[in-house]
């Protein structure tokens, strides 16, 4: 039975090559360096992630009538399943199955410690399979080339975003596996003319959406227009066939959602959600005015957003590997070579210009796809080699590497500015200067928080209700105004700047269509916490800056912020 299991575990590396081992290998220490950030915890600090508190009951509210949960529920399933023993333990360790006997014997620094590190390595797990499947598609993509793929892992594997999303909980990385996925077996199935294939397609598109529902952007407007392009390619006789499969293609992906979303157990639910997801979900956030000004304003910070991602030199790389794929292949295969292209195009219309929002995990699914035609490198070397161009080949070669090189320093500072962060060296400076006793005030949500050692006195204010709070072990809730500090008078006063800078940033007029959020609007509206916290920066609230804890970074990896989760400054005030 193990010979088994670890046949099927590598069996996705079994038809590699050498040189593609390698860069697998390459891509794994890379994905997993750091992968213990902010751990061990009763919380993560990757902001949106879904371990370790959320999965277990967001499956709860799913299933629950009239109930939902921010995601869909496949991925909280997949999450269920792999920690189900440690969930066993600890239902039988429970006095009774009451919410407050369940949240007080789940709750504890072990058990959560290893639902998000078992959700983490699934991450991490699914950030190679989306390397493996782009290198497969570049395979496709450039028939007869020996290191297209290689050269297409390579660069898939150092995009920034994919390196930070292997280290978290977020669902956007598992979300595009399943779309990667879907978009290789459209490949193959163009590649062979077997239309029959689109029935898998669906099946892995529709997972894709129910385990994050903007990945119905990726097919939006790519699937159409390949389906009917497909068909005109065809001989009339056989037209019918890929019309035929098409339509089962929708039939399946509908009904896969809808079934796997609960819909039909809970149809009250369900419509909650879509409300949700349609309402303050989308539109609280919005980046850019909901007119075709912000549209074409999400639509340039698209294109404005690929340093973030990759470093430039490899934008005219990628840019020529697309024009070698689709020079390299005729009729079908021209169009398979398209397919990436498309689905990069459709998601950023289809979502970034309709949410009208542009950030680093909103814009993942393009980049890594579009390393597809980082394939075009080893057929550029492989045609120099075959004419003789040793020179030329070695230039390419040298080009190339040093590009994806550079790919690896940014990946490299994401890396080192999560196991530097500010947040260590408060908690250590704490321990060792805050007396027992004494109180500590804090503010923001467990993902903006040090952890905090049990021999401290620690009270979080906040004007919402204590029971709606994400409870941390040890920290007293206290519901009051921030602004009424001189009648808590705490010693001390923690807050990250992951959570006050909202409060701090001036409101700004409308430009080409770039609008401040409606949510920070509203935070900025809230007088009382603005002015407090506006104060405590500029040290007019009785309290002076004790530290400030900072990662410095260096020339070579400097700090780099993402997902407001890193390269976030944690201050730590005193009374005067």
């Amino acid at each position: 039975m193990l010979r088994r299991w670890l046949a099927l575990a590598l069996r996705p590396v079994r038809g590699l090559g050498t040189a593609e081992r390698i860069v697998v290998f390459g891509v794994a220490v890379l994905h997993a360096f750091g992968i213990g950030w902010g751990l061990p915890s009763t919380d993560g600090w990757d902001v949106d992630g879904i371990a370790p508190r959320d999965f277990l009951p967001g499956l709860v509210e799913t299933f629950t009538p009239g109930h939902y949960f921010t995601y869909p529920p496949l991925h909280l399933a997949l999450l269920a399943l792999v920690t189900l023993p440690v969930t066993l333990i600890q239902l039988l360790r429970a006095p009774s199955l009451a919410p407050g006997d369940l949240v007080e014997t789940f709750l504890s620094v072990p058990v959560m410690t290893t639902f998000a590190l078992a959700a983490r390595v699934v991450s991490l797990l699914m950030s190679l399979g989306v390397a493996l499947m782009v290198g497969r598609i570049a395979k496709a993509i450039f028939p007869g080339s020996r290191s297209a793929r290689a050269w297409a892992m390579a660069i898939c594997g150092v995009e920034v975003a994919g390196t930070y999303y292997a280290h978290t909980t977020n669902l956007d990385l598992p979300a595009l596996f399943w779309a990667s996925a879907a978009l290789l077996v459209l490949v193959l199935a163009l590649e062979r003319d077997e239309p029959r294939r689109l029935r898998w397609v669906a099946v892995l598109a529709a997972f894709a959406i129910v385990t994050k529902d903007q990945s119905y952007a990726v097919f939006a407007l790519s699937m159409p227009v390949v389906l009917v392009a497909w068909t005109l390619a065809r001989p009339r006789g056989g037209r019918v066939e890929v019309a035929r499969e098409a339509l089962y293609c929708a039939v399946i992906a509908v009904v896969l959602v809808l079934v796997l979303d609960a819909a039909p157990f809970n149809p009250t639910g369900f419509a909650a959600r879509v409300r949700f997801l349609t309402g303050p979900a989308s539109q609280d956030f919005a980046q850019h005015s909901r007119d075709w000004a912000g549209r074409l304003s999400a639509l340039e910070d698209a294109v404005r957003f690929f340093p973030n991602h990759y470093p430039l030199a490899l934008a005219p790389i990628l840019a020529a590997g697309f024009v070698v794929a689709v020079t390299a292949n005729v009729g079908r295969g021209r169009l398979g070579a398209v397919i990436p292209l498309l689905a990069a195009a459709s998601f950023t219309l289809a979502f970034n210009c309709v949410a009208r929002r542009v950030e680093e995990r909103f814009m993942m699914p393009q980049m890594q796809l579009l390393a597809v035609y980082g394939g075009g490198i080893g057929v550029a070397i492989e045609r120099s080699l075959a004419a003789g161009r040793r020179g030329r080949a070695a230039f390419v070669a040298v080009t190339a590497g040093v590009a994806v090189l550079l790919g690896v320093r940014l990946s490299a500072s994401m890396l080192l500015t999560m196991t530097g962060d500010a947040r260590y060296a408060a908690e250590r400076w704490m321990s060792e200067h805050v007396a027992p006793g004494e109180l500590v005030e804090v503010y923001g949500g467990n993902v903006y928080l040090p952890r905090f050692s049990p021999a401290l006195t620690i009270e979080r204010v906040d004007t919402r209700p204590t029971r709606s709070r994400n409870p941390m072990p040890g920290i007293v809730e206290r519901q009051d105004r921030l602004g009424n500090i001189e009648a808590r008078r705490p010693r001390w006063i923690v807050v990250g700047m992951g959570h006050a800078w909202r409060y701090l940033q001036e409101e700004r007029a409308p430009s080409d269509g770039r609008v401040l959020p409606r949510i920070q609007r509203e935070g900025l509206a809230d007088a009382d916490t603005r002015d407090f916290f506006r104060a405590l920066f500029a040290e007019e609230a009785g309290y002076r800056k004790a530290r400030v804890f900072h990662y410095e970074g260096s020339a070579l990896f400097p700090p780099r912020p993402l997902h407001a989760s890193l390269a976030t400054d944690v201050f730590v005030f005193e009374r005067r």
